[in-house]
């Protein structure tokens, strides 16, 4: 009896022993197609992570987004899983992807079990990837194209500042303006040691100081930083005895934050460095050619900036940036080579007053594809206008960029008829010039530069050339015996003085256009420098 208790109790325990060791084994096995589930799940989301940043980089190419399709796939990506790839705008799903930012993907997958009496399990994630493209540039034009007078010009400009005079050759000027050394913005800011693009745009500083500190993160050969850096100590006292605001060089769309990159050209910050130095001052230059004497006042009245632009959904423009805004007074000299009979002319002696403006400069999209080639970036030249006078008084130029006023007739020659009466020949013109605005569209990877073909249609050259003359002769009195002869003499001049001025005029407005062109201003084309146009900035958003 005792052993039969004894096997009983023995049998019980066995039982209890293996329905413990079944649940633990059943257990055991819970666990680990627990964890064999979670472990799937992160490979999935490290999938659709994936395709969610991939997708971010070319928003334009969705909502198929075949490119990140195909990585995903590459990587773990089963023909199986369902997948669902949308663009987002405000967190909403949109077919306008050209307009979207943010890419989201969802990823089903049916996962099967470790062992045939479990069932299959369902698992699905989620990642949302958010893209800021950014573009950097400048609107200029003949950034490097400097001859003679136009390197007497920005001497000039330059000595005007004070701290010594500069005499910069024209190889040196175009060195320093062509310079292909890479300037990151980024690491600009870092270098002045401000924290963020809005602490950078605020900093006021000499503008030596500004372009030796970009050069010191500037990239480039290692010979055209160190001659850069030479010809810039030559420019030292003027540059360092005037400060600039960085703001005022970098029109900057940003909303104060970026961690992508924004690479300008060392000689475009040099270009709007200088001019915005030289804002509100003033040189005169003296221009010869042939019997023909210039004496030419040139005012910055606004100086061209270097963009810098984010894209945002439905934002446009990108970011917007002007072009050079210039004021000129002109003194005209030269012997007219007129001779008529009972009439002798003094030599001309004419004041001309001119603004000339570049406008703007509006980035309208960016389109980020893939590959890149088929990158797309549209912008729009918005012309200024630009207005000439021929007039009594420059007192119209100053450091305004409102509308041209144009004064008085002036007199810009003395003439003697019949050798007894002296008069005044007074002259007054006046013309403007604007152009209708001009879209463009960038393909590819930048850098790239592009002349964009404005419609004035004409030159200074060929607008002073053709503006509509008011010549008069001022006439003292005259006795009835000779007023007859008198008035016929000045009829005789006023129809030989108009043909005679015409192609003087289209000379100066030649040597003008030649002359402003190193300033950022040309009627008829502007040059679109876009340095670095970055679609690589995503980052995960969830």
């Amino acid at each position: 009896m005792i052993k039969h208790r004894h096997m009983q109790r023995q049998r019980g325990a066995y039982t209890i022993f293996t329905l413990f060791a079944l649940t633990m084994s059943m257990g055991a096995l819970g666990v680990l197609a627990v964890g064999h589930a979670a472990w799937e799940k992160n490979r999935v989301q490290s999938i659709a992570d994936m395709v969610a940043l991939t997708a971010a980089r070319q928003m334009s190419d969705g909502p198929n987004f075949s490119e990140a399709r195909e990585i995903g796939l590459q990587n773990g990506l089963l023909d199986a899983d369902e997948v669902v790839l949308n663009c987002l705008i405000d967190g909403e799903p949109t077919s306008d992807c050209d307009n979207a930012l943010t890419s989201r993907v969802s990823i089903t997958r049916s996962v099967l079990p470790i062992l045939p009496f479990f069932p299959n399990r369902e698992i699905a994630v989620l990642a949302e990837a958010t893209n800021a493209p950014t573009v950097v540039g400048t609107v200029t034009s003949g950034l490097a194209s400097v001859d003679s007078a136009q390197s007497a010009l920005l001497n000039g400009l330059l000595s005007s500042l004070g701290g010594g005079s500069v005499n910069l050759s024209v190889l040196q000027w175009e060195g320093l303006l062509g310079s292909n050394v890479q300037v990151d913005l980024l690491q600009l800011k870092t270098q002045l040691g401000v924290a963020t693009m809005n602490d950078l745009l605020a900093l006021n500083l000499s503008a030596l100081s500004l372009l030796q500190e970009s050069l010191a993160v500037g990239t480039g050969a290692a010979g055209e930083v160190a001659q850069a850096e030479g010809l810039l100590g030559l420019l030292s006292g003027p540059l360092n005895a005037v400060d600039v605001t960085v703001g005022d060089l970098l029109a900057v769309d940003l909303s104060g934050q970026s961690n992508t990159v924004l690479v300008t050209n060392f000689g475009q910050l040099l270009q709007v460095a200088v001019l915005n130095a030289s804002k509100g001052g003033g040189v005169t230059v003296p221009i010869s050619s042939g019997l023909l004497n210039l004496d030419v006042g040139v005012q910055v009245l606004e100086a061209p900036q270097v963009f810098v632009g984010r894209k945002e959904s439905y934002k446009n423009p990108l970011v917007q940036a002007k072009t050079a805004q210039v004021g000129l007074d002109v003194r005209v000299r030269q012997p007219l080579g007129i001779n008529i009979a009972l009439i002798s002319l003094s030599a001309l002696d004419m004041r001309l007053q001119l603004r000339a403006a570049g406008g703007l400069a509006e980035v309208n999209t960016m389109e980020c594809r893939y590959p890149r080639a088929n990158n797309t970036l549209t912008m729009t030249v918005v012309p200024a206008l630009a207005q000439v006078c021929i007039a009594n008084s420059s007192g119209n130029l100053n450091t305004s960029v409102g509308s041209l006023t144009c004064g008085a007739p002036a007199n810009i020659l003395n003439v003697n008829l019949l050798g007894l009466v002296n008069a005044g020949v007074t002259l007054g013109a006046q013309g403007s010039l604007e152009s209708d605005p001009v879209q463009e569209t960038f393909e590819g990877v930048a850098p790239y530069t592009q002349t964009v073909d404005l419609s004035v249609g004409d030159t200074l050259g060929s607008a002073l050339e053709n503006i509509d003359l008011d010549l008069n002769v001022n006439l003292p009195f005259v006795g009835p015996l000779i007023s007859a002869t008198v008035n016929g003499l000045v009829s005789v001049l006023l129809n030989a003085l108009a043909p005679a001025l015409s192609p003087i005029l289209g000379v100066v407005g030649d040597i003008l256009d030649n002359l402003l062109s190193v300033l950022g201003v040309n009627l008829n084309t502007v040059d679109v420098n876009v340095n670095s146009m970055d679609c690589q900035s995503v980052v995960l958003t969830r």
